[in-house]
């Protein structure tokens, strides 16, 4: 049987394989914390569930929605970039996603053809070198280094990879590391791409995860001519990561070709679920400050326990994962995998993001303080 060519580099998904050696362990009767996967563990607001029990009973709810999306979640998605962000959007300047994933995949053949060349960095969410494979486009690698916070060098990308690219896919606040991205970051990479015609995307899934005092920020606040696009989510924020509903916003001319890549392949997210994203934008801001909080307390206890077992790590302002440095006498894998079967803890191998995060692994914030303490006080197993 012949099988597509572009499959053989992509491989298995990493995190499958890790679900699935938690469900053989616990298994096996072990005790499992699993640190390794953004999938909060915070319960949903109770307008959100009101909403989708309320909705699912309305005539009409099983019928198929619109390809962009119900008007009404795109018109909160357009009040919630205006109040939190300052940005104004207009009703085609929104499409509706069946979660952000879908459009990072989409978002390739809507700007790129087969053959053609796209900037991705290293470290990185593994989707978007994924789906570089399996459109057939060549991924360009930019480093990202501790020097600079995790904030690509801009001036030391090969301007000839600046010229034959097409998309430029950045994530801010930043899966691995946490990093933020800020206003001078935004303005110079914003003028590179306008002036390279480059469509430059912003993964922002983790905008409001981010330490409280910090302002939140928006690629497109700095994105005068709306030539940028920008995904975003209710699956971090809002507890919502199985509803699987996001949206990208920004040039319309960009999501006009991505909505004709989604009606090709798919059609819009279920009604009701679309209508409890909107009550999701409606809830307080004190919501999503308590929960900054929570996330705040969770860090610094991992971090307490991380220096006391001497384990090195970025101190980044964003997202709920900790970016941390293998110890020296291991190997990434095998440390990974000592901390399975010697310390019932599974967190996610370095390696997973690129080639450069082989030294390193990640945490992630998504379980209860004591879990996480718990967990982390294994690592005396270790010594």
């Amino acid at each position: 049987m012949k099988i597509n060519n572009r499959l053989y580099r992509i491989g298995n998904y990493e995190f499958k394989a890790i679900g699935d050696l938690k469900r053989e362990l616990i298994e096996r009767g072990k005790e499992i914390i699993d640190l390794s996967i953004g999938d909060p563990n915070l319960p949903l607001h109770e307008n959100i569930v009101n909403s989708l029990m309320k909705n699912i009973k309305k005539e009409g709810c099983n019928k198929y929605p619109p390809y962009d999306g119900e008007q009404e979640l795109k018109k909160a998605v357009i009040k919630y970039y205006k109040e939190v962000y300052g940005v104004n959007l207009n009703m085609d300047e929104v499409v509706i996603l069946i979660g952000s994933k879908e459009g990072i995949s989409k978002i390739i053949p809507a700007v790129c053809d087969t053959g053609d060349s796209m900037i991705i960095t290293d470290p990185a969410y593994p989707a978007y070198l994924n789906n570089a494979h399996l459109w057939g486009v060549v991924p360009e690698i930019v480093p990202l280094k501790r020097e600079f916070d995790y904030l690509p060098d801009i001036k030391s990308i090969p301007k000839n990879i600046i010229s034959k690219s097409k998309l430029f896919m950045i994530n801010y606040p930043n899966n691995p590391t946490g990093a933020l991205a800020n206003e001078f970051f935004y303005k110079e990479l914003v003028n590179i791409c306008y002036n390279n015609n480059i469509v430059l995307c912003n993964d922002n899934a983790y905008g409001e995860i981010i330490r409280l005092g910090e302002k939140n920020i928006s690629l497109l606040q700095f994105d005068k001519e709306k030539q940028c696009i920008e995904f975003g989510t209710m699956s971090k924020t809002y507890n919502m990561t199985g509803f699987r509903i996001a949206y990208v916003v920004g040039n319309s001319k960009v999501l006009k070709e991505l909505l004709k890549v989604k009606a090709i392949m798919d059609s819009g997210q279920y009604i009701p679920i679309q209508l409890a994203a909107v009550e999701a934008l409606k809830i307080e801001r004190e919501y999503i400050y308590s929960m900054r909080k929570i996330y705040d307390i969770r860090r610094e206890t991992a971090k307490k326990i991380l220096k006391l077992y001497q384990i090195e790590y970025y101190d980044g302002n964003g997202a709920f994962y900790i970016w941390c440095k293998t110890p020296k006498s291991y190997s990434t894998h095998e440390f990974c995998k000592e901390l399975m079967y010697k310390c019932n803890l599974i967190v996610t191998p370095g390696y997973v993001f690129g080639n450069l995060g082989y030294d390193y692994f990640r945490i992630a914030l998504t379980e209860e303080k004591e879990i996480i303490e718990k967990g982390l006080k294994n690592l005396k197993k270790m010594k």
